[in-house]
C-alpha cells in the first residue's frame, strides 16, 4: 500500500484526498439527514402519535437539496484541498458556518416554493447531527490519511491535522480572539438551553396530564413559539449588558450565577409585560413557572460544565492565563500561593514586577521572588513574557504610581486587577458605589446576631438531635471496635476553648493509646506543623482502628454532644486547645469571637494539608462573611471531604 501510494503524484493526491472527503461529506450528510427525520418521526422523543413508517418524499428531495448546497459552499470555502483545510484553526468554524448557510437557504427555498409546514425540531436536528459527524468524519479521514502517507514516507505534519492538533492551534490567537470566541461558544450554550427550556416546559404544560386531563394536542400555539424568539434575543441581549459573555467578569465567587438569575428574572417579566400589552394573548402561569425554573437550572448547570470543559481542554493544549504581580511583599505571594493551590482554573503566575530602585534595595528578600522585570518597562515586560493578566498588589504602590501603571497598559491586550488588600472579606459583602465622584466600598453588615444568630443556633439543635439519633447504631459499633483493639475508655476528653476564651471538654472517640499526653514530650522534634498546631502523619500513638476513625473523621462524631450543650456549633472555626492559644497573636484571637464548631472551611479545603496561617485566614474569612446560605454549603460539603480523607491524619 505504502509502494503504491509513493508512486502516484502529488497533484493526484491532492484530487484523490478531495474525492475521499466529497464521498465522506455525502455518507454522513446523508447518515445525518436519515437519523434527524427518525428521531424526529419514528421516536417517542418528540411525538406520541402512532408510526406509519412512510418517508415523506418532501422531506427526501429537500435533504438532496441540503447535501447538494453544503457540497457547493464546501467547495467555495476550500474544505476539498488539504492545502488550505488543515492550516489554521478556522477549519471548524468554516465547516460550522457551511453547514448553517446550507440548512439556511434550504429553509428559505422550502418556504417560497413549498406550501408544506416542515418540523423545525427536524431542522434542528439536521443541523446539529450533521455538524458531529462532518467533524468526526473529516477528523478521522485526516488521521487515517496522515498515517497512510507517512507509511509511504510523504511528509504531512504540516497538512493533516487531528482534533487534537487543531485545537493546539489556538495558542497563536490573541487573549482578545479567545475571548470573542469563548463568549460566542456561551451564546450558542445559552440559545439551545433556552430552546430547551421553552419546549420542556410547553411540553410538561400542555403535553402531559401533569397539569391538566384533556385531551393531549400536539398543536404548538404560535404565539408562544413568537414569545420564545422575543425572549431568546432579549435574553442574550441583557447576558451581554450584564457581562456574562465576558471572560473576564464571569470568574467563581464574583456572584456569577445571581447576575444569571437576574437576567433570566428581568427576561421572564419582559415576556408578561408584552403579554399584558399585547391581550389579545394570555400566558398559561403554570409555563412562566416552569420556564423560569428550567432556564435558570439549564443554564447554570450547562455554563458550569461549559466552564469546567473548557478548563480540561486548555490544560490539555498547554494553554494557561499567563499573570504577573505587580508589587513583591507578602500580599502578592498569598495571591500566587492560593491560585497555585487552584491552578485547574488556569491562573498561572509566571512572576513578579516592582519598582527597579526597590529589588535592589532589597536583594536578599527579592531573591525569595522571581522577577520579570521592572515597572519603568513594564510594557516590554508584558510583551516579552506574553502575559495576559496582570494583579497590582494596591499595597504596596501610592495611588499615583498606581495610576502611572494603569497609564502604560492602556490600549493593551491585558487583564488589569487591582488587589484591595482584604482577603478575608467576600465579594458578596462588598458593593462598589461612586459618590460625588469618589469611589467607595460598602461593606455590608453581617453577623453573628439578631436573626442570624437565632436561625444558627436553631439548625445546630434540630440537626445536632438528628444526628445524634441517627448515628446511635455507630457509637456501639465504633465502641466495640475501639475496646477489642486497645484497653482503655471509649471516649476521649479534652480541654478546648470556645467562642471569648470559654473553657470547655470536648469528646471524641478515643484514637490513640491511653499514654499518649505522657508521650507528647518525646515526639515534639517530630512536629509537622507549623505556628502552634502538633501534627504527626504517622503518630506512633495512634491506634489501628483510631488511624481509620481519623482518616474518615469518624472520632469527630461525638462532639455533636458539644453540639446540643450548647458549647459547639456544627459550622465554625475550629476550637483550639489551651496550650495553642497562649501562642496566638492579636489577630489570630478573633477567631475566637464566635462559638466554634466541628466542621468549617479550612476543613473542607485540605485538612491538616493547609499550614496554621492559612486556616487562621479560612476561619477568619468564614467570620467576616458568614450566612446560613454559607453554613449549608459547608455541611453538604463536609460529608464528600471526609469521604476522600484528603489532608486526614
Amino acid at each position: 500500500m505504502g509502494n503504491f501510494i509513493a508512486k502516484i503524484s502529488q497533484g493526484r493526491l491532492r484530487i484523490i484526498y478531495g474525492a475521499v472527503l466529497f464521498i465522506i461529506d455525502l455518507i454522513f450528510l446523508s447518515l445525518a439527514s436519515f437519523l434527524a427525520y427518525y428521531i424526529r418521526f419514528y421516536t417517542k422523543i418528540f411525538t406520541v402519535l402512532e408510526f406509519y413508517h412512510v418517508v415523506n418524499s418532501t422531506y427526501f428531495y429537500f435533504s438532496l437539496i441540503f447535501i447538494s448546497l453544503f457540497i457547493v459552499v464546501s467547495a467555495m470555502f476550500m474544505l476539498y484541498s488539504w492545502r488550505s483545510i488543515y492550516s489554521k484553526p478556522t477549519y471548524y468554524l468554516r465547516i460550522f458556518i457551511a453547514v448553517l448557510i446550507s440548512v439556511m437557504i434550504m429553509a428559505a427555498l422550502w418556504l417560497i416554493f413549498v406550501n408544506f409546514l416542515f418540523s423545525r425540531i427536524w431542522l434542528l436536528m439536521l443541523f446539529l447531527l450533521s455538524l458531529v459527524f462532518l467533524i468526526i468524519g473529516r477528523s478521522l479521514t485526516a488521521i487515517i490519511t496522515r498515517k497512510c502517507l507517512q507509511s509511504s514516507g510523504i511528509k504531512t505534519d504540516f497538512y493533516f491535522f487531528g482534533i487534537g492538533e487543531n485545537l493546539k492551534l489556538f495558542k497563536t490567537f490573541s487573549r482578545l480572539k479567545k475571548k470573542i470566541i469563548y463568549g460566542f461558544l456561551l451564546m450558542v450554550n445559552d440559545i439551545i438551553f433556552f430552546g430547551f427550556s421553552f419546549y420542556y416546559a410547553y411540553y410538561l404544560r400542555f403535553y402531559t396530564t401533569l397539569f391538566h386531563e384533556n385531551e393531549l394536542s400536539f398543536t404548538i400555539n404560535n404565539s408562544y413559539v413568537f414569545y420564545s424568539v422575543i425572549f431568546i434575543c432579549s435574553a442574550v441581549f441583557i447576558f451581554y449588558i450584564n457581562k456574562l459573555y465576558n471572560w473576564d467578569q464571569i470568574y467563581r465567587g464574583s456572584g456569577y450565577s445571581m447576575r444569571i438569575a437576574k437576567s433570566v428574572i428581568i427576561n421572564i417579566v419582559i415576556i408578561i409585560l408584552i403579554g399584558f400589552l399585547y391581550r389579545k394573548f394570555t400566558f398559561s402561569r403554570i409555563w412562566i413557572a416552569l420556564l423560569t425554573i428550567f432556564c435558570l437550572i439549564t443554564l447554570i448547570i450547562s455554563r458550569l460544565l461549559l466552564e469546567v470543559i473548557t478548563q480540561v481542554i486548555l490544560r490539555k493544549i498547554g494553554i494557561s492565563s499567563k499573570t504577573a504581580i505587580i508589587g513583591i511583599g507578602e500580599n502578592g505571594r498569598r495571591i500566587e500561593d492560593t491560585f497555585n493551590r487552584r491552578s485547574f482554573w488556569g491562573f498561572n503566575v509566571v512572576g513578579y514586577i516592582d519598582h527597579k530602585n526597590k529589588i535592589q534595595k532589597n536583594r536578599d528578600y527579592s531573591k525569595s521572588f522571581k522577577i520579570l522585570g521592572h515597572t519603568e518597562n513594564i510594557v516590554e515586560v508584558i510583551k516579552n513574557n506574553n502575559i495576559q493578566r496582570v494583579i497590582i498588589s494596591g499595597l504596596e504602590y501610592k495611588y499615583f504610581e498606581i495610576l502611572e501603571i494603569i497609564e502604560q497598559l492602556k490600549g493593551m491586550d491585558v487583564s488589569i486587577m487591582l488587589f484591595p488588600g482584604f482577603f478575608e472579606f467576600s465579594i458578596k459583602r462588598m458593593d462598589m458605589r461612586e459618590i460625588s465622584g469618589i469611589p467607595l466600598m460598602q461593606v455590608a453588615n453581617i453577623g453573628f446576631f439578631g436573626i442570624n444568630l437565632f436561625l444558627k443556633n436553631l439548625i445546630d439543635y434540630v440537626l445536632g438531635t438528628i444526628i445524634f439519633i441517627l448515628f446511635i447504631p455507630i457509637y456501639l459499633l465504633v465502641g466495640l471496635m475501639i475496646k477489642i483493639d486497645s484497653p482503655g475508655p471509649v471516649f476521649y476528653k479534652q480541654k478546648r476553648y470556645t467562642k471569648k476564651c470559654k473553657e470547655f471538654y470536648i469528646y471524641k472517640f478515643r484514637t490513640m493509646f491511653i499514654d499518649a499526653d505522657e508521650r507528647l514530650e518525646e515526639l515534639k522534634h517530630l512536629n509537622e506543623a507549623d505556628g502552634p498546631l502538633f501534627k504527626i502523619k504517622n503518630d506512633p500513638r495512634i491506634t489501628n482502628v483510631g488511624r481509620f476513625l481519623r482518616k474518615y473523621s469518624i472520632d469527630e462524631i461525638p462532639q455533636i454532644i458539644n453540639v446540643l450543650r450548647g458549647e459547639l456549633s456544627i459550622v465554625g472555626p475550629r476550637p483550639p486547645i489551651p496550650s495553642e492559644v497562649e501562642q496566638y497573636n492579636e489577630w489570630e484571637m478573633k477567631r475566637l469571637d464566635v462559638k466554634q464548631g466541628i466542621t468549617g472551611l479550612w476543613q473542607i479545603s485540605g485538612r491538616s494539608e493547609l499550614n496554621f496561617e492559612e486556616m487562621t485566614r479560612l476561619d477568619l474569612y468564614y467570620i467576616q462573611n458568614w450566612s446560613i446560605f454559607m453554613d449549608i454549603m459547608i455541611i453538604l460539603k463536609t460529608l464528600p471531604a471526609a469521604i476522600s480523607s484528603k489532608g486526614a491524619y
